[in-house]
Order: structure tokens, then C-alpha cells, then sequence
């Protein structure tokens, strides 16, 4: 095996040495405890391709990285020889306005791709958590969302091409501009959500939306879940086209209608409802639709957001998170019926554990995501206080035709507990890809479902 300073000279053979990071500069970007021998940043997908062939010659250990927004998100790594940070890869590619496609380097900030379509008055329709710092290629890695999730779909519904380099540094291409793919497989669909462990996403050609030209939130407090529930139920089931509908608990929804200056009741579940639309009257009827669906709420507690306040509010149900110590969040998908029971079972088992608890459900896609915080556990107790949470609702989310993973938690948290909760079912459907694409396992050893 190379030295370190061996490993260092290579690389910056293929890079320059400025564009090498080693030692304890290196420790920045340990994942879960676990520092790098070296960091390296290619500016091609071409020098991409060669440190991946030089690290399957040499059974160097890779993990991708963007802005690392997304790196809490995986198991343990076995080992972590090098990071390939695509930070460099920031360029727009290709990009036809009438087209309503585009075509971005991996590496490109989403908010840097979103301000080039934007003077088109055009968008890609993602908001994932820290938009601001995320990364094209870490997004799609990890099929990321966030509320608006209900309008445009995930990453999957929106990647029309995609540019992978693989393990042994060959580079492919998958999906609407290709003429034959010869593998056989939907090369979209496969990379994305596959934490970088079966190739490196370079590029991706996404489809467009335009940008709305006005939208507005309808956003109203309950004291209780059913009752919030009902009205999530009724808007669901109505001629309105809502954006998002995004309900939270008592915690949550007091530090995101806070951090938008909005006031609230000392107790209260929170709805959002987000409404866009080309004429502020058509979008203005169906606040009135949404009001009159939400029965039970006093006209009075109801509030109605527009401009910065309604940027503001959806910036911070976008980027929430809870405390500054100890922590944990994890995300269940169930069916949309249950939304309500998984918000309540949450709270419940938090009570249980002494664990403080922000729920943030996308109700309209079934997605809940609960912020666990160290509340009055200990720090000794507190790992296990999550792994039990996590087998609670993990075991309601799979009754409920879903399943739960971890998104982000200490090392002593993923020891106890599975991160994915996917084994049974899914394991067998990824091996043969992971046996095929990356047989030396030299993609991000361990971080996947069942370890691979």
C-alpha cells in the first residue's frame, strides 16, 4: 500500500498538489469519526475518471462528496482512504430555455443553478433542506426533497439524463440522451438515492418548471392532531392544487412560524398551505377553499403569507432543526391516512424516552421527519433512547406501508440501531447492481442498506 506522502504525490499528479488536502486539514472531513488519508478535489470529469481508476488499481477506499450537507446520512463507513470532493464541478453544461431542460455539472450549488434559470423565470422544482449549500450531485446521490416535494415530484421524477464515472473510472451516460442503453437498467432510477455506491454522478440533464408567479400560504394552528388531520384529509380531497401542505407539532411549529416573525399560540399543531398560481384571484380562492376546509379554526388565528414572510416561513420549514447538542433526525414515509397517527406515536414515544421532539411532515406525501433532541435524557442514555425511538416508529412505519431511516445521528446511535430499516426487502434487488458496478466494493464500504 502507497504512504501517505506516496498517496499525496499521485494524486497531485492527476490534479496539481493545490487541489490535495492531507493531514490534519484532512480531518475536516471525516465521516462519523472516521478522518481520510487525503481529500481530493478534481475539476473534470475527466480527472475524475482517472483518480477512479487509480484508486480501483489500488483498493484505495472512496467516498463522494459535494458540499457534505448530505454526509450524516448512511452507516458507518469501514474505511475512508479518500474523499472526492466534485465541488469544482460547477459549470452549466448545456441549457435551452424553450427546451424547458437543463443540464448541470454535479458539483454546481443548487441555488447557483436555480439563479441561472431564474432570469427565465424557470426553476428545477427541488427545495431540499440547506438549499443554499447543497450541492446538484449530493441532492440526486441522496434524493433529496423538501416541500414542494407534492407539486414537482423528487429528484427521480425530474433527472431526464444522467453522466456517471464508476468504480473502475469508466464514465457512462443514462437516459434521455442516450440512443441505447446497453445495460439494461433505468441508469436514472439507479443512481439516484444510491449514495454514490454504485457510481459518481458528473452531470445531470433535469426537466424545468416555470417559476409561479405569485404564491401564497395559508397557515393556521390546532389544538390537536385529529382535528388537523381532518383538515389535511379534506384539502387533499378537493379541487385545490396546493403546492405543499406541511403540518407540524407544537415544538416545530412555534420556532418556524418564530424565525418568519409570525406569532403563535403557546400550543398549537400547525398547518401550511402553500398555493401558486399565474392570477392572484384564482390563487386567492383557493386559500378561501383551504379556509373553509379547515374547520374548527377561528378566523382570527389564521394568518395568510405572502412576500418575505412567506419566503421566510418556507425557509424555515425547509432548513429546520432542532437544538445545538445532542441530536437526531430521522424520516418516515407512511401512508398519507397515517401522517396524523405518526405525528402523535412520535410524540408519545419521545415522552418515553425523556428525548425532546420537532416533527416536520410533508402531509401531502406522507413524509414525516422527526428532530429528536437530547430533552431530559442523559448523554449516556440518550443513544440508546433513539435506537428505541427508531425501532417504535420504524415498526408503525412498516404497518403502514412504509419504512423509516435515519438521516442524521451520532456514531452511537447507528451502532445500536440499523440506519436504513430496508434489509429484508430491499438488500436482494441491490446486490446484483453493487456485485456488478463496484465488485471491489470501493464506493462508500458500509454506508448503504445491509452494509454495502
Amino acid at each position: 500500500m502507497l504512504s501517505d506522502e506516496g498517496l499525496v504525490q499521485r494524486l497531485s499528479d492527476f490534479v496539481g498538489p493545490e487541489h490535495v488536502t492531507a493531514g490534519p486539514a484532512a480531518s475536516a472531513y471525516a465521516v462519523d469519526g472516521r478522518a481520510p488519508r487525503t481529500v481530493v478535489f478534481p475539476g473534470s470529469a475527466e480527472e475524475t475518471s482517472a483518480l477512479m481508476a487509480f484508486a480501483s488499481a489500488e483498493g484505495l477506499k472512496v467516498l463522494p462528496r459535494g458540499s457534505g450537507t448530505k454526509m450524516a446520512l448512511g452507516g458507518i463507513p469501514e474505511r475512508v482512504d479518500l474523499v472526492l470532493v466534485l465541488s469544482r464541478l460547477n459549470g452549466v453544461v448545456d441549457y435551452e430555455p424553450a427546451d424547458m431542460t437543463a443540464s448541470f455539472q454535479a458539483g454546481i450549488l443548487l441555488k447557483d443553478a436555480q439563479s441561472v434559470l431564474g432570469r427565465n423565470r424557470q426553476l428545477i422544482g427541488l427545495d431540499p433542506p440547506y438549499v443554499d449549500l447543497a450541492t446538484l450531485g449530493g441532492i440526486l446521490a441522496t434524493n433529496s426533497s423538501g416541500p414542494r416535494r407534492l407539486r414537482y415530484g423528487a429528484s427521480r421524477d425530474l433527472v431526464i439524463a444522467i453522466r456517471v464515472v464508476h468504480a473502475d473510472g469508466r464514465v457512462t451516460k443514462g437516459g434521455a440522451k442516450v440512443v441505447k442503453n446497453v445495460t439494461g437498467y433505468d441508469m436514472n432510477k439507479l443512481y439516484i438515492g444510491s449514495l454514490g455506491t454504485l457510481a459518481i454522478i458528473v452531470e445531470a440533464t433535469l426537466r424545468l418548471h416555470p417559476v409561479p408567479a405569485l404564491e401564497r400560504t395559508f397557515l393556521a394552528p390546532f389544538r390537536t392532531i385529529d382535528v388537523a388531520s381532518g383538515a389535511v384529509a379534506r384539502i387533499l380531497d378537493s379541487p385545490v392544487v396546493p403546492s405543499a401542505v406541511e403540518l407540524f407539532n407544537h415544538t416545530a411549529s412555534r420556532q418556524v412560524a418564530g424565525q418568519a416573525g409570525v406569532p403563535w399560540p403557546e400550543e398549537g399543531y400547525g398547518l401550511a398551505v402553500a398555493i401558486g398560481g399565474v392570477r392572484r384571484e384564482a390563487v386567492d380562492a383557493q386559500i378561501e377553499t383551504v379556509r373553509r376546509l379547515c374547520r374548527g379554526v377561528e378566523s382570527s388565528e389564521v394568518h395568510m403569507l405572502d412576500g418575505h414572510v412567506h419566503d421566510a416561513f418556507w425557509r424555515a420549514t425547509r432548513d429546520f432543526t432542532a437544538g445545538d447538542g445532542l441530536r437526531s433526525v430521522l424520516k418516515a414515509s407512511v401512508l398519507l391516512t397515517r401522517v396524523g397517527e405518526a405525528v402523535r406515536l412520535g410524540e408519545e414515544v419521545a415522552a418515553q424516552q425523556g428525548l425532546g421532539l420537532g416533527v416536520v411532515s410533508e402531509a401531502g406525501s406522507g413524509i414525516v421527519r422527526y428532530y429528536l433532541t437530547g430533552g431530559s435524557a442523559s448523554p449516556e442514555r440518550f443513544p440508546q433512547g433513539v435506537a428505541e425511538a427508531v425501532n417504535r416508529l420504524r415498526a408503525f412505519a412498516r404497518e403502514a406501508e412504509g419504512n423509516l431511516v435515519i438521516l442524521e445521528a451520532p456514531p452511537e446511535v447507528k451502532k445500536r440501531v440499523d440506519v436504513w430499516g430496508l434489509t429484508e426487502k430491499a438488500l436482494p434487488l441491490m446486490q446484483r447492481p453493487k456485485a456488478e458496478f463496484d465488485p471491489q466494493r470501493i464506493l462508500n464500504p458500509g454506508r448503504f442498506v445491509g452494509g454495502l
